[in-house]
C-alpha cells in the first residue's frame, strides 16, 4: 500500500473524512468500495462532454446502444436481483473488463462474485496469495456449468458485505439500506445454494460431482459469518457421508475411476484444491469438537488428511503447527472419556491422567520459533519468523489452558490453581496485542482469544480480551465473534457470582453447545 497525499475522491463524494492511512484507505476497504485518487472518467452520451460534439452519436454506434440497452433492460426486468431501488448496487466498484463467462449474470451477483476475490478469498487462509485455493473455487464456480458452487460465494460474499455494515455493539436495524439489501441477497442466495444442493444429492451420478464438498465448506464458513453454533457440524457430517459414498462406490465398481477421468477438465477438480478441503474440514472438526458436547465423529477427514503432504503455511487456514492441532484433538477427546467416567476403572482413569499430562509436557516444549523458521524456509512468503512464531505461541498457551481444564475433571488430580491460570493468560493477551499491528496474522486469533477469556478473572484482563475480539470484528466481520462476546460476559457473570470451582464439568458446561469459534 502507498500512503495518500490527500483525501481520495471516493470518501470526498461520500463527504466522510478519509483516514488518508494507505491506499486503497481504510474506510473504502471496509465499505466494499473503490477507492479512487481522483475522479474516474465515465461514459457521456454523446461524442463529448460539452461543447458541440456533446450529444452527438454515430448512427452505427446509436442503433448498437439501443440494442444493446433493450438486452439490459429486460433482462433486468427478468432477473430477482436488481430492483429498481436497491441501494445495494450503489457505490459498488465498476468493471472495466467483464469476462465473458459472467455476461450473463446480472449486477448484483457479478457485484458479489468480484467482492469475493477481492475481499472474502483473504479471509479464511494466513496470507493470500497467486496460489489462494478459494480464487481457484472461483474460477471453477465461473467457468462450470454446475451453477451450485456459484450460489455458495454468492451466499458467502452478500452475507459478508452484509456484516460490514454491523456496528460491534449494535444490530441490524440501524445498518444503511444497502446493507439490509445485502441481509436480504445473502439469505436469497443461501436458500437457492441449499435447494441446489439438495436437488445434486439426489442425482444418481452424486458421486461424479466434485463441488459437492467445496460448497458445504463455504456453507460452515457461512454458519461462521452468521453465528457460528450448531448448523456447521451438521454440514461436517454431511460431507463426510458424502466423501464416505463416493469412496464406497468407486471401491465397489473401479471402472468409476475411468469415467471421473472422462469427465471435462473443467468440472474436475484439481487433486490440490481437494487435498486443501479436506484439510479445512479436519482443522474444523477439530476446533469445533473442542466446544462440542460430543464429537463430530469425523475422523475420516483426519484419516484422509494424514497422507497428504505438507500444507505451505500460506495456504494455512489459522497458522496453527499440525502438532498443536494434533494435541487439542486428543485433549479434546479426553472430555467425552468423562461423560461415563463413574464406569471406569481406576487404572483406566490413572492411565488417561497420566496420558494428558505426557500431552500437556509435549505441547509446552513445544518450540514455536523453530517451527516459525522451518514453515518459512521452503516459501517466499513476506511473513517474519518472530510474528508466525507469536501466533503460534498464543495456540500453544491456548492448548495449555485448555488442556488444564480437561485435568480438573480428574477426581485424583490436584486442580491447578486459578492464579497460575491467571499468569498464563495474561503473558497470552501480551502476545495477542503484540500482533494487533499485523491484520494477516491477527484476524487467525478467535479460537486462543476465546481460550484466554474463560481463564480471566480481573476486570484488565477481560476488558482486554473484549477490545481483541473488538478487533477481530473489525478486520473479519464474522458474527461468531459477536457470539464468543456474548458468551464470555455471560460465562464471566456465572464465574463471578459462584466463584473458581476448577472442574471441568462446570467450566465446560456453559460452552457446550457446539460453536466454531475460529
Amino acid at each position: 500500500p502507498f500512503i495518500m497525499a490527500g483525501p481520495c475522491w471516493t470518501c470526498r463524494k461520500r463527504t466522510i473524512q478519509c483516514d488518508m492511512s494507505a491506499t486503497p484507505c481504510a474506510k473504502c476497504q471496509k465499505a466494499g468500495l473503490e477507492c479512487f485518487e481522483t475522479r474516474p472518467l465515465r461514459w457521456v452520451k454523446g461524442m463529448a462532454i460539452r461543447g458541440r460534439m456533446r450529444g452527438v452519436i454515430l448512427e452505427n454506434d446509436q442503433q448498437a446502444s439501443a440494442k444493446t440497452f433493450s438486452g439490459t433492460a429486460k433482462m433486468r426486468q427478468t432477473s430477482y436481483m436488481d430492483r429498481q431501488t436497491s441501494e445495494t448496487c450503489l457505490n459498488r466498484p465498476l468493471f472495466p473488463l467483464e469476462d465473458p463467462c459472467i455476461q450473463a449474470l446480472n449486477a448484483s451477483s457479478r457485484f458479489y462474485l468480484d467482492y469475493f476475490n477481492m475481499r472474502v478469498c483473504k479471509l479464511f487462509i494466513l496470507q493470500d496469495s497467486d496460489s489462494n485455493p478459494f480464487r481457484r473455487l472461483l474460477s471453477y464456480a465461473i467457468n462450470g456449468p454446475d451453477f451450485l458452487l456459484r450460489k455458495g460465494i454468492l451466499a458467502l460474499s452478500a452475507r459478508h458485505y452484509a456484516n460490514s455494515g454491523h456496528p460491534f455493539d449494535e444490530g441490524f436495524a440501524n445498518a444503511s439500506p444497502r446493507f439490509l439489501n445485502a441481509n436480504m441477497d445473502a439469505l436469497h442466495f443461501k436458500k437457492q445454494t441449499i435447494q441446489a444442493l439438495n436437488e445434486a444429492l439426489t442425482k444418481p451420478n452424486t458421486y461424479q460431482n466434485s463441488t459437492l464438498t467445496p460448497t458445504i465448506l463455504l456453507l460452515i464458513f457461512l454458519d461462521i459469518l452468521e453465528s457460528g453454533i450448531e448448523g456447521w457440524n451438521y454440514h461436517l457430517r454431511g460431507a463426510g457421508e458424502i466423501v464416505n459414498f463416493c469412496g464406497s462406490i468407486v471401491e465397489s465398481n473401479p471402472n468409476n475411476i475411468d469415467q471421473f477421468k472422462a469427465q471435462d477438465g473443467s468440472l474436475r477438480m484439481d487433486s490440490d484444491t481437494r487435498d486443501f478441503v479436506a484439510r479445512q474440514f479436519a482443522l474444523i472438526s477439530t476446533l469445533g469438537d473442542a466446544f462440542s458436547g460430543s464429537s463430530s465423529h469425523c475422523d475420516y477427514f483426519l484419516d484422509d488428511t494424514a497422507g497428504l503432504r505438507q500444507e505451505s503455511i500460506i495456504r494455512s487456514f489459522l497458522g496453527c503447527p499440525d502438532f498443536l492441532l494434533g494435541g487439542i484433538r486428543y485433549l479434546s477427546s479426553q472430555r467425552y472419556f468423562f461423560e461415563d467416567l463413574q464406569h471406569q476403572r481406576p487404572d483406566v482413569i490413572k492411565y488417561h491422567l497420566q496420558e494428558t499430562k505426557s500431552m500437556l509436557e509435549l505441547i509446552e516444549n513445544f518450540d514455536s520459533l523453530d517451527w516459525a523458521s522451518a514453515s518459512l524456509s521452503s516459501t517466499s512468503s513476506s511473513i517474519n519468523a518472530r510474528y508466525l512464531s507469536l501466533l503460534c505461541e498464543a495456540y500453544k498457551n491456548a492448548a495449555l489452558l485448555y488442556g488444564r481444564r480437561i485435568l480438573g475433571g480428574f477426581p485424583c488430580f490436584d486442580v491447578i490453581p486459578s492464579s497460575s491460570d491467571e499468569d498464563l493468560a495474561s503473558r497470552s493477551l501480551v502476545i495477542i496485542d503484540s500482533l494487533k499491528g499485523h491484520a494477516m496474522l491477527f484476524k487467525c486469533l478467535l479460537w486462543p482469544t476465546f481460550i484466554v477469556g474463560l481463564a480471566c478473572h480481573t476486570q484488565e484482563t477481560r476488558d482486554s480480551v473484549n477490545r481483541h475480539l473488538r478487533t477481530l470484528w473489525d478486520l473479519t466481520s464474522c458474527l461468531n465473534i459477536i457470539s464468543a462476546s456474548r458468551i464470555l460476559k455471560e460465562y464471566w457473570v456465572e464465574q463471578d457470582s459462584r466463584g473458581f470451582l476448577g472442574n471441568v464439568g462446570h467450566e465446560m458446561q456453559p460452552i457446550d453447545q457446539g460453536w466454531l469459534l475460529i
